[in-house]
């Protein structure tokens, strides 16, 4: 019998690629906050999903889950709309199924973070070891949701994994899945539609990105491990790599020749002129040391996702 995972948020944008990744090895539950039809489980290669409310009582957790994944939160944007909303949520909701996820005998929980805990914008050298600085409700609300789970890993209720993601891109499970303004997406989406790129930067900054094939492996691998792996409790998850922004949209319309054989312009800002920035270098070396591999084939995850927008948004155009 397959063990069981659960995934909060497992139809976002991250969720639903694990969703459908750890799918093939196991026994996979969703939660949302809408009802799921049959075609979006079986888009997400899954069978059972579950109300995000019924997770907040532990009467109606689901029994024999073996490892939670939990995405489930606010975006960055409606944390500044919302802020008392964002502690709600981020906070308080992240505390509630955590400690639902210990009174039914789950044994490891995994958070997903962000880079931003550290400081934005991110700038220079970054480890584990690094003094947060969150500046923005996004970030600050996921630190303190990371402080419950250091707790009781530490208390060793549960194991538990906190994950600080950088910059993840690459084709969603759905294209309703609202995340076109992660700057990647983006771009790729807009060289579809309007088959040019607009920065509205000079694109002189500096980011780690990591392709979202490389976030499912690993968290793949530390859902298979052993118990005594992964005991660092906290984990960055990029590419290790700085990248300016300008870098990253001349790869898009590099891989946009490459498939349609056609070149597209790039846009700067009227009066844009290049600038010297900070650079970032998010280290990852806890995450190697544990045996990950980080490919960053950032070209193929840009055919990938490029295909997924042509398929999708070309009649947009």
């Amino acid at each position: 019998m397959r063990k069981k995972i659960l995934i909060t948020g497992g139809i976002g944008f991250v969720g639903g690629r694990l969703a459908k990744k750890l799918s093939e090895n196991f026994e996979v539950i969703v939660s949302s906050r809408n009802i799921l039809s049959a075609d979006n489980k079986n888009l997400h290669g899954i069978q059972f999903s579950i109300l995000h409310s019924d997770l907040l009582v532990v009467e109606r957790f689901p029994t024999n889950i073996f490892a939670v994944i939990h995405l489930a939160a606010l975006n960055e944007w409606d944390c500044v709309k919302y802020p008392s909303e964002a502690i709600r949520v981020n906070i308080d909701e992240s505390r509630i199924i955590l400690e639902n996820s210990i009174a039914s005998g789950v044994s490891k929980f995994i958070y997903f973070s962000t880079a931003h805990i550290y400081r934005s914008p991110l700038n220079g050298d970054i480890n584990e070891e690094t003094l947060p600085f969150p500046a923005h409700p996004y970030a600050i609300t996921h630190k303190a949701a990371e402080d419950y789970i250091i707790a009781a890993n530490l208390k060793k209720k549960i194991q538990g994994v906190v994950i600080r993601l950088s910059n993840s891109f690459g084709a969603p499970v759905s294209p309703a899945v609202n995340r076109w303004t992660l700057l990647a997406n983006d771009l790729s989406k807009q060289a579809v539609e309007n088959k040019k790129l607009k920065l509205l930067s000079n694109g002189c900054q500096y980011r780690d990105f990591v392709c979202l094939t490389d976030v499912e492996n690993c968290i793949k691998k530390i859902v298979m491990s052993d118990s005594d792996k992964f005991n660092k409790l906290i984990y960055n998850l990029g590419s290790g790599i700085g990248l300016k922004v300008i870098d990253m949209a001349t790869m898009i319309i590099e891989v946009y020749k490459e498939l349609y054989g056609e070149t597209i312009p790039l846009e700067l800002p009227e009066k844009a002129t290049l600038s010297v920035e900070p650079y970032i270098q998010f280290s990852i070396d806890r995450l190697l040391k544990e045996g990950i591999v980080i490919k960053n084939d950032f070209k193929k995850e840009l055919k990938e996702l490029l295909l997924f927008c042509n398929q999708n948004f070309k009649n947009n155009a």
